[in-house]
């Protein structure tokens, strides 16, 4: 089974979808990787060799994109800034709450773990 910048790629599912599991990267985006480092539509993991592998990676490497766990590293950073200067976003990111403005008054179950007394 090979791996892709940590994410690990199954034999039997289809490339282009098991690319598209990376962190970052949608279907749009795995299309034109696997396209570009020469794997059909149809094509499969047990079809990724070791060169092939490393092409890809290399590819998923050289995009602009932010992938895996560097996104991930910058997205935790933008919350813990938003928590460091106090801002209503960073409150309610910090107290489980919905933050883009979503009532709670009936909805909220799975972001809500309300905890009035959490500071």
């Amino acid at each position: 089974m090979p791996f892709i910048i940590g994410t690990p790629i199954p034999d039997n599912k289809i490339l282009v979808q098991s690319v598209s599991h990376i962190y970052g990267i949608g279907l749009s985006e795995s299309r034109m990787l696997c396209k570009r480092a020469g794997f059909g539509d149809d094509s499969r993991g047990i079809h990724v060799t070791s060169e092939k592998g490393k092409l890809l990676e290399s590819l998923v490497e050289n995009t602009d994109l932010l992938v895996g766990a560097d996104l991930r590293r910058f997205q935790n950073d933008k919350i813990r800034k938003l928590y460091a200067i106090m801002t209503y976003r960073g409150l309610r990111h910090k107290k489980g709450l919905p933050v883009r403005g979503q009532r709670t008054h009936t909805n909220a179950k799975k972001r809500a773990h309300f905890n009035i007394n959490a500071s």
